[in-house]
């Protein structure tokens, strides 16, 4: 009998050491499984203080194992949501650290239509998936929801009912900033006053006691003329002595030179610029020399005299 029992015995511990090895096996599987999964996910969105037009933030925390990177595809469509709200932006970043990887997404739902009362309303449910070469993690995130009030007021009465005024604006402090207008103002307008006097842009102030202001426009007038320069030059030098002959009230030489002075004691700080002008008109109009002056030269002198003239 017991030689009979033997083959069945020896089935029964075969049988069993089967099914040990099977749920071994079986274990196995399960614990890879648990270690392609998600660890930790988080969702976060305010869910009170909306109306028409706000927008939702909403940010899904998700950690993975290493490696794992968003699919872009999981993502809801821009446009897309439910009856009430739509999706506007999203964006998303991950960040390795350790063995794991930590997967920020961030949405942004906007309320386009709300009903006569203040609800909940559902954003879309999110069904995340993270890849990883042929691996792959399925996430499903319930719908979250926030309450947003309604555009008509919660009392139906004519007190609720009648537009109030509209706000005044509050009025600013501007003094300050009309007073630095008439300042600029002021300043601009004494600029101007002080160029057109000093280059003499009008010729407001030729007159015949201002020999050299005249001697200057036409001299200056000469500079910008296109004939030749050694006639201009000489020109130039006949109507600056003859602003001296004016100042004098005198027909003037290199040797009466120091009755000009008395007469015109404001030409002393120019006194040799003055002799030395003489020197050269002479010896190029009576001796025939070239004039050793050019004709910027001799604009600069007249203009130098000119403001002397008009202190």
């Amino acid at each position: 009998m017991s030689n009979a029992c033997m083959p069945l015995y020896g089935s029964l511990f075969i049988l069993i050491t089967s099914f040990a090895y099977a749920s071994d096996a079986q274990n196995k599987v399960i614990n890879v499984a648990l270690q392609d999964r998600a660890v930790l996910v988080k969702s976060n969105v305010e869910e009170l203080g909306y109306r028409v037009g706000d927008i939702a933030h909403q940010t899904v925390e998700v950690i993975t194992p290493k490696g794992y990177r968003l699919d872009e595809t999981s993502i809801p469509a821009i446009g897309k949501g439910a009856a009430n709200i739509e999706l506007r932006h999203a964006d998303w970043k991950q960040t390795d650290f350790g063995n794991k990887t930590r997967h920020l997404v961030t949405l942004e739902w906007q309320v386009f239509r709300v009903m006569q009362e203040a609800r909940y309303y559902a954003l879309r449910p999110l069904h995340l998936q993270f890849k990883q070469k042929k691996r792959a993690i399925a996430i499903d995130i319930q719908p979250a929801q926030v309450l947003v009030s309604s555009v008509l007021p919660s009392q139906m009465n004519k007190e609720t009912m009648t537009l109030r005024a509209d706000i005044k604006p509050k009025l600013r402090n501007i003094s300050i900033y009309v007073a630095m207008l008439w300042l600029s103002s002021f300043t601009f307008l004494l600029t101007l006053v002080y160029f057109i006097w000093h280059f003499d842009w009008f010729h407001l102030r030729v007159r015949k006691a201002q020999p050299f202001r005249r001697a200057y426009r036409d001299i200056k007038r000469l500079s910008k003329a296109n004939s030749a320069e050694i006639a201009n030059t000489f020109k130039a030098m006949g109507i600056l002595r003859s602003a001296f002959d004016a100042s004098a009230e005198f027909t003037l030489t290199i040797e009466r030179l120091s009755l000009l002075y008395q007469h015109c004691a404001w030409l002393l700080p120019k006194q040799q610029d003055i002799e030395r002008f003489y020197l050269v008109s002479e010896l190029a109009f009576f001796a025939g020399e070239q004039p050793k002056l050019s004709l910027i030269q001799l604009k600069k002198l007249s203009h130098q005299l000119m403001r002397l003239e008009s202190i």
